[in-house]
């Protein structure tokens, strides 16, 4: 008689319980990641607003690129900038602005929303609602129109004169296939 487990159910037990320890503490190291990448209270609040700029300020040779994506190096020295006058005392405004005097509104990531740039925020919603009330009108139009008739071709309507005399063409050249070739 066995009076206690098997040696093969005590290695699955053991090879479960290792398994679970492994599942636990690569748990447990991704929850400390996690928690130390989302931390924002070890970086202090002039960096963060640096970041914040960084992110609002475009790099005028990398085209699509803010200052904190791009690698070059006049990004780099455009942030120094940035981290100077923000240790100067300036506010945010007054940086951005410091930019657009130098290299023009295009250096904005976000393009201001007076005078001409406000074309930029008010022409596109305008359009996709234009394009839109045009869409429903040509389908209601199209809707009241009803199918065309069965015998009748709306671009080229023959009438049934037209219809017969082409008709009795086709069935005289079909009667007589040489007829066309000899003119």
């Amino acid at each position: 008689m066995n009076s206690g487990p098997s040696p093969s159910h005590d290695r699955g037990r053991q090879s479960g319980h290792a398994a679970f320890r492994w599942y636990a503490r690569a748990a447990a190291a991704l929850i400390c990641l996690a928690a130390a990448c989302a931390s924002q209270d070890d970086v202090p609040p002039l960096e963060q607003r640096a970041q914040a700029l960084n992110r609002t300020i475009m790099c005028p040779v990398c085209p699509g690129e803010s200052l904190d994506q791009s690698q070059h190096v006049l990004a780099s020295q455009m942030r120094a900038v940035v981290d100077e006058k923000l240790a100067e005392g300036r506010s945010d405004e007054s940086i951005r602005e410091f930019f657009v005097e130098r290299y023009g509104p295009s250096v904005l990531m976000e393009p201001p929303g007076r005078g001409a740039t406000a074309l930029v925020w008010i022409v596109p919603p305008l359009g996709a609602v234009a394009a839109a009330a045009g869409l429903f009108l040509v389908l209601r139009s199209m809707r009241r129109a009803g199918p065309a008739a069965p015998n009748r071709s709306p671009a080229n309507p023959l009438s049934d004169r037209e219809r017969e005399s082409y008709f009795r063409r086709i069935e005289s050249a079909m009667a007589d296939p040489g007829r066309d070739e000899r003119g």
